[in-house]
């Protein structure tokens, strides 16, 4: 398949956008990618989807336009159908499968409430992390954006200090579930002896706790982490939960990235 075939609308630090790239990588498809502003990224967004959504991901398959990474997930499975399986064809591993995504999918908010929160509180200078994957003069344009766009996160979601205080225990119980999940085990896949949904789902949405090289919110060089973040980092990575986050980064990630890579570059030369 042709790379322009496929177009994912994103924004370059979403971990509901990492989730989707995950996804296509993991099912071998060449995409290209459309990275959007916070804000104007809803003009984009509603003219693809007739109006009907304004957040990311978006998917553009041939003629197909696909929102949600759940919904995309479901999309890729009925639409490739001979690359490799994420989600079982039917039976109790594909409602096991499906139940987990949703769990953790929604864990994923979470995340980015307590995340967001703690990094504003901290005074954290976070636009190198927001704009760095921009060309500079959408750089320049999202530094001058940045307080208007910081207001519309905290509104949209409501970075209040009972709900952000509601996320951190949520982000907990996702951690305990996890581990039950894997029955302690960091090796364990969530369904079966291999990758799935599910997996791409809890790995790329806890992803922001730990940091893993890979993920977009790798420590860079220079990076000063808030102390509230190091220390919530350290407990995470100390729990089998943890340790599940950076090997499905460090052995499945990394695999399919390094699959895609070559694609491209084959299609390319």
């Amino acid at each position: 398949m042709a790379p322009s075939d496929i177009a994912l609308y994103q924004f370059p630090i979403s971990h509901y956008c990492e989730k989707t790239r995950w996804n296509l990588d993991a099912k071998g498809l060449s995409y290209r990618i459309e990275n959007l502003l916070p804000g104007p990224h809803r003009q984009v967004t509603k003219r693809l989807t007739k109006g009907q959504r304004g957040t990311v991901p978006v998917l553009v398959d041939g003629g197909t336009v696909v929102s949600d990474s759940t919904d995309i997930a479901l999309h890729l499975e009925q639409a490739h159908p001979s690359t490799p399986a994420l989600i079982p064809a039917s039976g109790p591993e594909r409602e096991r499968v499906l139940e987990l995504e949703a769990y953790f999918d929604e864990a994923g908010k979470h995340v980015r409430r307590w995340v967001y929160s703690t990094l504003f509180t901290s005074g954290a200078d976070v636009k190198p992390l927001m704009f760095g994957a921009f060309p500079l003069p959408l750089r320049l344009f999202g530094h001058a954006l940045f307080p208007l766009i910081k207001w519309g996160i905290r509104r949209q979601y409501t970075l209040t200090p009972h709900k952000v205080e509601e996320s951190r225990v949520k982000i907990l119980e996702g951690l305990d579930r996890l581990e039950r999940e894997i029955q302690g085990d960091p090796s364990r896949y969530l369904v079966g002896a291999s990758l799935s949904i599910a997996d791409i789902t809890a790995a790329s949405l806890f992803s922001p706790l730990v940091a893993a090289e890979g993920s977009p919110y790798a420590v860079q060089p220079g990076e000063v982490v808030p102390p509230e973040i190091a220390g919530f980092r350290a407990a995470v990575l100390a729990r089998p939960a943890g340790q599940w986050l950076l090997r499905r980064y460090q052995e499945d990630r990394r695999r399919v990235a390094r699959g895609f890579s070559a694609r491209a570059e084959a299609a390319n030369g």
